[in-house]
Order: C-alpha cells, then sequence, then structure tokens
C-alpha cells in the first residue's frame, strides 16, 4: 500500500514537470517565434516584473499568486462538494430509472442553466453589483477588516453557481452512464433468471461491481472545473487564478501565465492524486 502510494506521488511529481517544462516551451513558441516579441522566458528579471494592471497596489509574486489561489479555492470548496453530492445522487436516480431516460432529464436543468441562462445571471449580478455597491462585477477595493469574510464568500458563491451547474450537468450523465453498463452485463439476465428482484440487483450488486469505475470518474469534473473557472472568473471580473491566467495573457505577462497554470494544473493533478491512491481501497 506505501509503496503504491509513494509511487503514484512520484508519477504526480513527473507530470507536473513535465507540464511545467511544456509551459515554458508553449510561452517562448507563442511569444517569441510566432509573436516576435523581444524577451525570452529566460531573460533575466523578466519574472520579476508586476505589471500594475494585475494589482492595485506593488506586491510580490508571491503574494498576488497567494490571494489569487484563495480566492479560487473559495470557489471550488463550494463547486466540488456540490458537484459530488448531486451528480453522483442524480446520477444513481438516473441509472434507476434508465427506462424513463431519467438522467437525460435530470441533468437537463443543470446544462441548460450553464449554457444561456448562465450568460444572463452574469448580467444580472453586474447590475446588481453597479446600483446596489457602486461598482461593476467584483471589482473594488471593500475590504472586511472584522469579523468572517462573507462578502469573499458571497462573491465565490456567486461565480460557483454557473460552474457548478456545468459540472453538476456532466456529473449525472458520467454516473449514471457508468451504472447503466454495469446493469447490461450478462449477469443481470441470470439473476433475474434465478428470482432475484430489481432492487437487490440494483443496489445489492450493481452498484457495488461498479464503485471502482465510478472512483476512476471522481477526479475529471475537477480539471473540467478548473477550465471553466478561466472563463467564468473572466466574466465576473472575479480575483482568481483563472482570471489570473486571461489577465497575463492581455498583457503578455510570463509570470502571471506560468505560475497561474502551474497551480491550476497542481489543484487537477491533486485530484487525480486522490483517485489513484483511493481506486485500489474501493477494488479491494
Amino acid at each position: 500500500m506505501i509503496r503504491h502510494l509513494l509511487q503514484r506521488l512520484l508519477v504526480a511529481l513527473i507530470r507536473f514537470m513535465a507540464v511545467g517544462i511544456g509551459l515554458l516551451v508553449l510561452m517562448e513558441f507563442s511569444y517569441t517565434v510566432l509573436g516576435d516579441a523581444e524577451d525570452h522566458v529566460w531573460t533575466p528579471g523578466v519574472f520579476d516584473e508586476l505589471p500594475p494592471d494585475l494589482a492595485p497596489r506593488p506586491l510580490p509574486w508571491v503574494d498576488l499568486l497567494g490571494s489569487r489561489a484563495v480566492g479560487t479555492a473559495r470557489v471550488l470548496v463550494l463547486v466540488i462538494p456540490g458537484v459530488i453530492l448531486i451528480g453522483y445522487s442524480w446520477g444513481l436516480l438516473g441509472a434507476r430509472l434508465r427506462r424513463y431516460h431519467a438522467a437525460r432529464l435530470l441533468a437537463a436543468p443543470f446544462a441548460a442553466f450553464a449554457c444561456v441562462p448562465g450568460f444572463w445571471f452574469v448580467v444580472l449580478v453586474a447590475i446588481y453589483s453597479y446600483f446596489h455597491w457602486q461598482r461593476p462585477g467584483f471589482a473594488n477595493d471593500l475590504v472586511v477588516e472584522r469579523g468572517p469574510d462573507l462578502l469573499a464568500w458571497w462573491h465565490a458563491a456567486v461565480v460557483a453557481l454557473p460552474a457548478l451547474a456545468a459540472g453538476a450537468a456532466w456529473q449525472i450523465r458520467a454516473v449514471a452512464t457508468v451504472v447503466e453498463r454495469e446493469t447490461a452485463r450478462p449477469w443481470v439476465k441470470g439473476l433475474f433468471v434465478a428470482g432475484a428482484n430489481d432492487e437487490e440487483i440494483y443496489y445489492g450488486r450493481a452498484i457495488p461491481r461498479a464503485w471502482p469505475a465510478l472512483v476512476a470518474i471522481s477526479d475529471r469534473t475537477v480539471a473540467m472545473t478548473l477550465g471553466g473557472l478561466v472563463v467564468v472568473e473572466s466574466a465576473f471580473r472575479y480575483p482568481g487564478l483563472g482570471s489570473l491566467l486571461v489577465e497575463s495573457v492581455r498583457l503578455g505577462s510570463y509570470p502571471g501565465m506560468y505560475f497561474a497554470s502551474l497551480l491550476l494544473v497542481a489543484l487537477a493533478l491533486v485530484a487525480t492524486l486522490l483517485r489513484e491512491w483511493l481506486t485500489p481501497a474501493s477494488r479491494s
């Protein structure tokens, strides 16, 4: 068991290093070869400059990345448990009612909200923020000095809603597909012939047999959510890693692009590492 954990940790570190090298090569090729930029990624001091547009006041990169990482972490704390809870519970229900195509019906409201209504939700929040707080989106300097920072959690909750809807829609369909594939195997017909009822087969046999495959898809929502946050945070002007990445690309800031991408990749790799650690336990 310990050997397996160390092996997967080593693989995760190798993946992280490979991504880091690949990002440097991609930035160098994009900006110097395609964009004819004068600064290379290995130019001395290029990773020391903090563009003024990225922070309202001069900050070191460590402080800026830390504050942006905390902002994205708040969103993920709200999104990931909700996606897992809704996705697995509604996905199992959809597979249980597969004859009525319940998985598609249950996932449809979340998918619809994540697509078209999500844009209007952004507009309404921006209008409300402007007229009630005299500021557009979340671009403000209001800081909570005493007590719990409920304002920051409110900002994170607003950003988390579209990401939660998209992740839940995908997770419902993925969970239902895995369980439906298991219930379509030949052994199910054999149990019916032997006299087992539908609930005993589904809850007592199908779900335990499908559990390793259900665990195997548990980390895919994290990567998809992180990719969605790049768009959602920029749309809401929310100070997170996703918006930092977009702003850094617009400003041509190598450190912002590199470190924001690495932190997002690190979060996805941690989710993958946890899934790989849990998979052997689920098979035993």
